[in-house]
């Protein structure tokens, strides 16, 4: 029987994988990647801010997250010498494979280098940032392009052996963000030295440098990621220490897998047993551990739940409270609601009617003035620059959707919209900001749905384009957030006269968005517009849409670039939706 290194993981998680991915006696190689892909897609579309994953949304990444891989290949070039292996497209990947209790364990290695000593390199497409921001004073070193983990003595004076020891433990936290590459790496590690090597064997991440921009080198019209003065796009992290550090812990999950191999295969899993980060990481068994909850306001739909509910001084997490039986909203005592934003939620679940805050919302409206630009981008957040000034997972738009409304309560959903989409996958950046630039005026109101997405691509096109900088920030200085109309924002109340308990309240709620101020969940409760029944339908759809241009039919494609510019359309129009849906829950 095979346990490869992603069952190991998955399996050491929770038994339920087992039966869900059930190890077979022979593997493919072939079957080995598409394991390892599932794994670093969802990796990928963490960094992307997605969830959803499906093998449309893999397959249009996967020549990105290959090209990480090669790039990873020839950065480890650059830095060290002997012999190299590196293959994605073969059987030729150096594999390990050892046997315990009769298991086969066995780990494929993304680049392995061999010379006095051997280099192990695991391309991960996350961020060197996973690792340097973990706290405010850097605990890794850089020596050339390798980041090593510094000693306590030599921060000692700038932080506490407490302060040095929490860092650590962090980073050997299998859940945690850099702790969960690196148990990744830390369990092949475990599979190789099972195989008793003889040579020293050193172990790195290969990650991406969030500070490189890309030049606008091209070769044969693909980009030329070399080295430039922004630095290399891969950076190596030095995890040899804390791989080590690791090997006793995953010997432990070793015998635990071993355990749920023996109890739970073709067998039931018990209701009791369960991930203890199954919600946070979507555990695919998590339909399965929590089908006892409610699809829809249920405890975990509580606004700021992940910070806990407290009693009597102690703090109770939504797992302490499902141990007591309270599984829905409204089951929850008033005694353990110390937030009123919770208090709220309640009471408008158990009456079923939503609460409105008309004062608020009736100021916050009069802060809107008129034309209003109503404005939505979509963007391609891949995990490589495409074009010039950009970096890794910048969010390059493609697209802009505008409706201009230049009177209350009116606006054709077809005569009053403008917009541009990319006609292809090369750069047309400079023509969508031109087109911009052009039907939005220095007067009114930018209004967008989460102010922070559209005011971070406008600087950065800014910076790109020089040219259109004055322009492009006074589009960022005119925008109003309808987010805080709806959701409230603390500081603008306050500046606005309210207290800051009052302002830090939400202006409107309604059982129907189930916990979530996402315009498609605050949508259904103030209009009949519904996005159900569209070709495109979500932001991801979109971007797989645009992602695959080139692989469409002429037919395809004309179908396709309306349908996206249908649904860009259906979000800038939704805006206006909810914002006459606010007007008329106060009039």
């Amino acid at each position: 029987m095979i346990i490869t290194k992603t069952k190991f993981i998955n399996y050491s998680k929770c038994p339920r994988y087992i039966n869900e991915d059930i190890p077979s006696e022979d593997l493919t190689f072939d079957e080995y990647l598409e394991e390892e892909n599932n794994l670093n897609f969802e990796d990928m579309l963490s960094e992307m801010g997605d969830e959803t994953l499906d093998e449309k949304h893999l397959k249009t990444m996967l020549p990105y997250y290959n090209e990480v891989e090669r790039q990873a290949a020839l950065e480890s070039k650059r830095i060290f010498k002997g012999k190299f292996n590196y293959s994605r497209k073969t059987h030729n990947q150096t594999k390990f494979t050892c046997q315990i209790n009769n298991l086969n364990y066995l780990c494929y290695v993304d680049v392995y280098n061999e010379s006095d000593e051997i280099n192990i390199i695991e391309a991960k497409s996350t961020t060197s940032n996973t690792f340097l921001k973990i706290s405010k004073e850097p605990i890794f070193e850089k020596e050339g392009n390798i980041y090593k983990l510094k000693s306590y003595d030599s921060l000692k004076t700038k932080m506490t052996k407490a302060t040095y020891d929490k860092i650590v433990t962090k980073l050997l936290d299998r859940y945690s963000k850099p702790g969960h590459y690196i148990y990744d790496l830390a369990v092949q590690r475990y599979f190789i030295e099972k195989t008793n090597q003889v040579k020293k064997i050193n172990y790195y991440l290969a990650v991406l440098n969030p500070n490189y921009i890309f030049d606008g080198t091209y070769k044969e019209n693909k980009p030329d990621y070399s080295p430039n003065k922004t630095g290399h796009l891969i950076n190596l992290i030095d995890v040899n220490k804390l791989t080590e550090y690791y090997q006793t812990k995953v010997d432990e999950d070793r015998k635990l897998v071993e355990e749920y191999l023996t109890k739970y295969l073709n067998n039931t899993v018990p209701k009791n047993i369960c991930c203890p980060n199954a919600r946070l990481k979507k555990c695919p068994c998590l339909d399965i551990c929590f089908d006892y909850l409610p699809k829809t306001n249920s405890i975990y739909n509580y606004l700021d739940s992940s910070r806990g509910f407290k009693k009597d001084g102690k703090t109770y997490t939504c797992e302490d409270l499902l141990k007591k039986g309270y599984y829905k909203i409204i089951d929850v005592p008033d005694e353990y609601l110390n937030r009123e934003k919770n208090k709220i939620q309640k009471q408008a679940t158990i009456t079923g009617t939503p609460y409105i805050d008309k004062e608020k919302i009736k100021v916050g409206l009069r802060q809107i003035k008129y034309p209003i630009y109503h404005l939505d981008f979509e963007t391609f957040p891949c995990p490589l620059p495409r074009f010039k000034g950009e970096r890794p997972y910048t969010q390059s738009v493609f697209q802009f959707s505008l409706h201009i409304q230049k009177e209350e309560g009116k606006l054709d959903k077809q005569k009053d919209h403008y917009g541009y989409l990319a006609k292809d996958l090369k750069d047309h950046r400079l023509e969508l900001i031109q087109t911009l630039c052009h039907l939005i005026k220095n007067d009114g109101t930018v209004l967008v749905y989460n102010d922070a997405f559209e005011k971070t691509r406008l600087k950065e096109l800014s910076e790109i384009f020089p040219e259109y900088k004055e322009k492009l920030l006074t589009i960022r200085n005119n925008i109003f957030d309808l987010l805080n109309i709806v959701k409230s924002n603390t500081k603008l109340y306050e500046k606005l006269g309210f207290t800051k308990e009052r302002s830090s309240l939400p202006n409107y709620y309604n059982p129907k968005m189930n916990g979530s101020f996402s315009i498609k969940k605050v949508l259904p409760s103030l209009s009949d517009l519904t996005y159900e029944g569209m070709d495109i339908g979500n932001g991801v759809e979109a971007l797989i849409t645009y992602a695959n241009f080139d692989n469409y039919s002429k037919e395809e494609y004309d179908f396709k670039y309306n349908k996206l510019i249908e649904y860009c359309a259906q979000d800038t129009y939704a805006m206006f939706e909810v914002l006459e849906g606010l007007r008329n829950s106060v009039k």
